[in-house]
C-alpha cells in the first residue's frame, strides 16, 4: 500500500479503501456536486471531497493540503466542522460511525458520560446500524480501512466524541452559504 502522497489521494487511489469508506462508513471519496452551489462567508477556498448517501457533502476548507477544516454540510441546510484536518474527520467517520446519533443522546441526557458509558453507547448504535445494514463484520472494515489509510491506532471513542466537539467549536469560523447568501444552520 502507498503511505506517500496525500491522505485523500491514497483514499481515491486504492479501490478496496474508497469501497469501504463509501459503505459501510458512509464516505464516498467520489465527490460529485452539493444539492446546491455553497460557498464559504469568509471567501475562502471548499474543496468538495466526499459525499454520504443522504446527500450530504464533505468539504476541505480553506487553502492547502489534507490537515485543513473539514466541514459537513448536510442536505437540510446544515453544516458544521467535523474535523480539524482529514485525518481526524476519518478517524471520526471509522471509528465512531454514530458520533452524531451519540453527541444528541449525551446532550439529551444532560449529562458527561464517561469512558465506558460511552464505549457501551456507540457500540450499541454500531450493532443497531449493522444490523439495519446487513453488516456482518464492521470491526473488520474499520481495521481494514485503518490500515490501508494509515489512520491507527484510533482513539477512544471518549476521545472521538471529544474531538468532534472540539472540532465544532471551529464551526462559527466557517459559515456555509448557500447561492442566496443565506447561512446554513449549525449542526
Amino acid at each position: 500500500m502507498n503511505r506517500h502522497g496525500s491522505l485523500l489521494d491514497r483514499l481515491r487511489e486504492d479501490p478496496r479503501a474508497a469501497e469501504l469508506a463509501t459503505h459501510p462508513f458512509d464516505f464516498d471519496p467520489g465527490f460529485y456536486e452539493h444539492v446546491e452551489p455553497v460557498r464559504l462567508a469568509s471567501g475562502a477556498a471548499l474543496e468538495g471531497i466526499g459525499k454520504d448517501a443522504g446527500g450530504g457533502s464533505f468539504f476541505l476548507c480553506g487553502d492547502g493540503g489534507d490537515e485543513r477544516p473539514v466541514l459537513y454540510a448536510d442536505s437540510e441546510g446544515s453544516a458544521g466542522i467535523v474535523g480539524t484536518g482529514l485525518t481526524e474527520a476519518l478517524r471520526l467517520r471509522i471509528g465512531a460511525l454514530c458520533w452524531g446519533e451519540a453527541l444528541d443522546t449525551i446532550a439529551r441526557a444532560g449529562r458527561e458520560f464517561d469512558e465506558r458509558e460511552t464505549a457501551e453507547l456507540l457500540a450499541s448504535l454500531e450493532a443497531e446500524y449493522s444490523e439495519d445494514c446487513g453488516l456482518e463484520d464492521l470491526a473488520g472494515d474499520r481495521a481494514e480501512l485503518v490500515e490501508r489509510l494509515g489512520l491507527g491506532p484510533l482513539p477512544s471513542a471518549s476521545r472521538l466524541l471529544e474531538l468532534a466537539r472540539e472540532a465544532s467549536a471551529l464551526s462559527p469560523s466557517y459559515i456555509l452559504l448557500n447561492e442566496e447568501g443565506r447561512p446554513y444552520d449549525r449542526l
